[in-house]
């Protein structure tokens, strides 16, 4: 019978409308039931259609936000925010930026990480507005990058940044992937939470970075 069909982790998330990564996140937490054959998992289509029906969506959205908040943060942590930028110029900058991307092993060489941000800068400016720039390589080297990071630079006072608006920027985010997927999902990731256009003036004001990471956390509108 149809609802006795035995499932693979790929056609749980589709038939849920969400990622393989919840369904594993869900299978953890003892949400939904699943049998481990060899190294794989497997499940009953009417064990998942038991508990899709038991679920409210919201609860649903719920844990598939939990895990898309729970892979950015995989890119940062607190020891990635630089709490009080020095420069006083744009290329100041990147220099200070690229150097504390080396310090933090996100990046194998700070000069070349500076010339590939400034070859970028020149071509157009990445102050998206509002305060904002989001700092990155025209494109992902995998090679140049230690490990993927995102990496956060805070001038209370601002900079002339060139941006869009051509206001002063106050948030430089640096984005350094090794793959491309990872770094359209960062991208997608921070230009939803910017949506928020009080989230800069909450993040300057910030006492610590603690409360940063908390103020950089996607919630369920």
């Amino acid at each position: 019978m149809e609802q006795d069909k035995i499932l693979t982790i790929q056609e749980v998330a589709e038939m849920l409308k969400i990622s393989p990564e919840t369904v594993l996140n869900l299978l953890s937490q003892k949400e939904i039931k699943g049998i481990k054959v060899g190294n794989q998992w497997r499940f009953m289509r009417s064990d998942i259609e038991q508990w899709q029906t038991a679920q409210e969506r919201p609860n649903v959205e719920k844990i598939a936000l939990e895990n898309v908040v729970s892979r950015f943060f995989s890119f940062m942590n607190s020891d990635f925010i630089l709490m009080d930028l020095k420069a006083e110029n744009r290329f100041e900058v990147l220099a200070e930026m690229a150097e504390f991307a080396k310090k933090n092993k996100v990046c194998t060489k700070q000069s070349w990480l500076f010339d590939m941000l400034s070859k970028r800068e020149r071509l157009i400016s990445t102050g998206i507005g509002n305060g904002i720039a989001f700092l990155h390589p025209r494109r992902v080297f995998p090679e140049k990058i230690g490990f993927s990071g995102v990496l956060l630079g805070i001038s209370r006072k601002g900079i002339d940044f060139r941006a869009m608006d051509n206001c002063p920027v106050n948030l430089f985010i640096l984005i350094l992937m090794k793959s491309e997927q990872q770094h359209l999902f960062t991208l997608s990731y921070l230009s939803q939470l910017f949506r928020d256009e009080s989230l800069r003036e909450k993040i300057i004001k910030a006492k610590s970075k603690k409360t940063i990471l908390e103020l950089l956390t996607l919630k369920i509108k």
